[in-house]
């Protein structure tokens, strides 16, 4: 991705707060010159796919901020925190481990809040910049980052003016105003450091009677000024400086049991900031740029932007959970988020595949729920299948609580996704093998448990909750009877590719071809489910995300204008607001994409930005009555998906370029990858292509390729790891 911002230096914008001046308003950019900046800010994240935080605009984590109190979260509310993925209590929930508060005495020996501030989020570096004027005039500017690769919050503190003292504060404390411990913890505080533990008997290592050892950690708290004085007290660490000038840096180091190799905080101070800044920043630039994508729609290609860099925060070893934090279900993952693809189209193999991975990790827990795997005896029933968690956790366990959605089951079609669509765009066959089980085992499943055969001769879904919103029990719901069609079709094509399971594909296109048949229709469109008369989202899924429609299905496509017209009556998850959310209006324009209308596409996608916050972060639902969860992974996702989907779509060998590209688009480029391990970078100038390299990867077939442009041009391409410009 090209980074192509002016972005403002942080002098000048500490400056320009501090003379009360506004500057020119940057993107990615919020101050308190503008009220509604105020009314409804909502702090960015800051993540390396290990820890995660919610910082504010003083690059702090205060709970009292007025506007996070209109934010919705599940189970409790919006409150800044940091956690680190996998760190769970007993009860699954994610540990918190502190937060950052400071106090600035600019005159009176009093603690002064700032008076003026901008927060800056710099997606490209990953890191929040702010500027905070004070009453007296004195200003102080700050750089804030999670270090990429390192367990490390690293804060620059840039001071000017007369500031009497600066005090920098972790606060071991659990989210929210209460005041009280972090939950499932017992913690131990001296200067420059927390002991913390999961053992309640004492921060001991060693395992318990259960042969369970509990989680141990620690959180230090070091600083670059060398007459700091560290101090603390009860539940916070301080580093206090007395009249601070210039540059001053505070590192927040994170141990515990799980990790690999300790990070020493006395090292972390040693190498200095310029050191762990310019490491984080050489591996951001390495993500970005493995594709580029340039549209001429500023602020879609900003929400664009945003919604990667989004994905790639809450990456982690495991896979792409909700969020690191507790406000975004505990880090919990969710089958049903279309992570996969968003990864592999724009180049990030190794994040793809990841996800695959995951899902095999804990495909005997699956196994085990589905019946077919005793603890003791093995495997005993292989056509059981798997079925997964809506929910899990690590080990594979479902955390979710009591209520309907435990009875869905389409994401048992978007976790084969995570492993089919891996395999399409790297060509890496024993990846395929490695996660072959899981898309057999999720196909076997459905057609075990939930595949009806009735007596007038229908083949449907047995009873089900498909999406919430809708009546339960739901027969033959088209959302979950396409995630079965996926599946079962996927198992067919992996078996076929490895030249397993011969004997089991007839069966599984056979039931495919059944459900597709009998799908519920009526009045020349699709249905939720037989026999209802609500507009849903789920009757889209035919396109997206499952594709197992043709673009020429009428009725289909009679589906998807419907809900074009009629959408905005259901346009959200949950039963609040009067608009429709980003993530359905999203997933409505990569329909329109995959029926290759571009004008609709973009006009949905465009509808969906409306929604996307200050930060072009986009939420579960924003509008001026309600919102809930910005940050969450699967929206983001949809949005990503959607952007390229209108910029390249791939059918076996047939690559389609710029296939929905509205007609206001006449000047574009990017950089994506295809199935089959090919990069395709594209430019297009007055509407017309100028430029289309192709390059093979090293996992390339060699299979030629039919190259089709929206304009009907047509031709076949054999494709080298030198590349070529088929154009020119």
């Amino acid at each position: 991705m090209v980074r192509k911002t002016l972005i403002l230096p942080l002098a000048l914008a500490v400056a320009a707060v501090c003379a009360g001046t506004v500057p020119v308003m940057e993107p990615w950019t919020v101050s308190s010159s503008v009220e509604e900046h105020v009314s409804r800010y909502s702090p960015p994240i800051l993540s390396n796919g290990d820890i995660g935080m919610l910082v504010d605009f003083r690059n702090c984590q205060y709970q009292d901020t007025p506007s996070l109190k209109s934010i919705h979260a599940v189970g409790a509310g919006y409150f800044p925190a940091t956690c680190r993925q996998g760190r769970r209590t007993p009860d699954a929930k994610l540990v918190t481990l502190g937060r950052v508060e400071e106090e600035v005495v600019v005159g009176g020996g009093k603690d002064a809040k700032p008076t003026s501030w901008s927060q800056r989020l710099d997606i490209f570096g990953a890191a929040s910049v702010c500027s905070n004027g004070y009453a007296n005039g004195s200003c102080i500017g700050s750089t804030a980052f999670v270090a990429s690769g390192k367990p490390v919050f690293a804060v620059r503190k840039s001071f000017s003016g007369e500031v009497e003292r600066y005090v920098f504060k972790w606060v071991f404390r659990r989210p929210g105003p209460s005041g009280r411990p972090p939950a499932g913890v017992a913690f131990a505080v001296e200067p420059g450091r927390i002991r913390w533990s999961t053992d309640f008997d004492g921060l001991r290592a060693e395992a318990a009677a259960d042969g369970e050892p509990p989680l141990v950690g620690t959180v230090e708290l070091r600083c670059s000024c060398p007459s700091v004085r560290l101090s603390a007290d009860g539940d916070t660490l301080y580093a206090t400086v007395e009249r601070p000038e210039g540059n001053v840096d505070f590192f927040v180091v994170f141990n515990d049991s799980m990790d690999d190799a300790p990070c020493s905080g006395d090292a972390v101070a040693a190498a200095g900031w310029d050191t762990l800044k310019a490491r984080h920043e050489a591996e951001w630039a390495e993500f970005w740029k493995r594709s580029e994508v340039q549209i001429p729609d500023a602020s879609v290609l900003r929400t664009y932007q945003t919604a990667f860099y989004n994905l790639k925060c809450w990456s982690t070893k495991w896979a792409v959970p909700i969020g690191i934090l507790p406000t975004h279900w505990n880090g919990k993952y969710f089958g049903f988020g279309f992570n996969g693809a968003a990864f592999a189209v724009a180049g990030h193999f190794d994040e793809a595949k990841r996800i695959g991975r995951f899902w095999a990790g804990i495909l005997p827990q699956a196994r085990h729920r589905a019946g077919g795997q005793k603890r003791k005896e093995g495997l005993s029933n292989p056509a059981a299948g798997a079925r997964f968690a809506w929910q899990p956790v690590e080990d594979g366990h479902e955390t979710t609580g009591d209520g309907r959605w435990k009875d869905h089951f389409m994401h048992m079609g978007t976790i084969p996704a995570d492993c089919w669509n891996a395999w399409l765009y790297t060509g890496d066959r024993k990846f395929l093998a490695s996660t072959y089980p899981v898309i057999r085992d999720c196909a076997n499943y459905f057609r075990t448990w939930l595949v009806q055969r009735l007596d007038d001769g229908r083949t449907v879904i047995g009873p089900v909750c498909d999406l919430e919103r809708l009546p339960c029990p739901a027969r033959n719901a088209f959302l979950t009877t396409c995630s079965a069609i996926y599946a079962l079709e996927r198992a067919a094509d992996a078996a076929t590719v490895l030249g397993v399971d011969a004997a089991s594909v007839p069966a599984w296109c056979d039931t495919a071809a059944a459900l597709r048949r009998d799908l519920p229709k009526a009045g020349g469109r699709y249905l939720a489910f037989e026999g209802c008369d609500r507009t849903s989202v789920g009757t889209l899924s035919g396109l997206f995300p499952y594709n197992v429609l043709p673009r020429d299905d009428a009725v289909q496509k009679a589906t998807v204008d419907h809900f074009d017209r009629n959408g905005i009556r259901v346009g959200n998850m949950y039963s609040v607001g009067t608009r429709i959310c980003t993530w359905y209006a999203a997933w409505l324009a990569d329909d329109y994409a995959r029926l290759l209308d571009g004008e609709a596409a973009f006009r949905n996608l465009s509808l969906a930005n409306v929604s996307a916050g200050f930060f072009n972060e986009i939420f579960e639902i924003n509008e001026p009555s309600y919102r809930s969860c910005p940050w969450c992974q699967a929206p983001p996702a949809t949005f990503v998906q959607t952007v390229h989907d209108m910029l390249l779509q791939c059918e076996g060998d047939v690559l389609r370029v710029a296939p929905a590209v509205p007609s206001a688009w006449r000047d574009f480029s990017f950089r994506l990858r295809a199935y089959d391990d090919v990069e395709v970078s594209a430019r297009f100038a007055d509407g017309r292509p100028v430029s289309l390299m192709l390059r093979a990867g090293a996992s390339h077939s060699g299979r030629t390729k039919k190259v089709k442009f929206a304009d009907g041009r047509t031709f076949d391409a054999r494709i080298t790891g030198e590349g070529r410009d088929f154009i020119r």
